[in-house]
């Protein structure tokens, strides 16, 4: 009986366990909502606006342009945020996971430019604009 137990959970549950997909949607959506949440707390810190953007699987946190890296522009966010860890810039793609297009901008007192949701597979993140919070759903 246990023999037969056990042929039935390795034929159906261990490929799950296994499957490289799983992990790097996983991955890829833990990543991003820790960037949100760092694009949040990026932009109180240092008083400046910060853009998270998402397309075509990827993901990248930009600033505006200026003088000192805190320009005023709502439309133009050139300059790429450096991730604080490898001092490169923030961003990451994964090839396989379907996505939303978004683009938020986080302001300087922590709120939001718009509610929204961010699909990374077949999980969400939530944004609400006018706190500026991110959470799982």
């Amino acid at each position: 009986m246990v023999i037969v137990m056990l042929g039935i959970l390795s034929a159906t549950a261990l490929p799950k366990f296994f499957e490289k997909n799983t992990f790097a949607e996983r991955a890829f959506f833990d990543d991003t909502l820790n960037a949100l949440r760092y694009a949040q707390k990026l932009a109180v810190a240092t008083h400046c606006d910060v853009m998270f953007s998402f397309d075509s699987n990827e993901y990248k946190l930009t600033r505006p342009a200026s003088i000192d890296g805190c320009g005023v522009s709502t439309t133009l966010f050139p300059l790429n945020v450096i991730h604080p860890s490898t001092g490169e810039i923030y961003s990451w793609s994964e090839a396989g996971v379907d996505t939303s297009t978004v683009s938020i901008i986080f302001y300087a007192n922590g709120s939001a430019s718009l509610d929204s949701t961010v699909a990374v597979g077949i999980k969400n993140i939530k944004v609400v604009a006018k706190t500026g919070f991110v959470y799982a759903e």
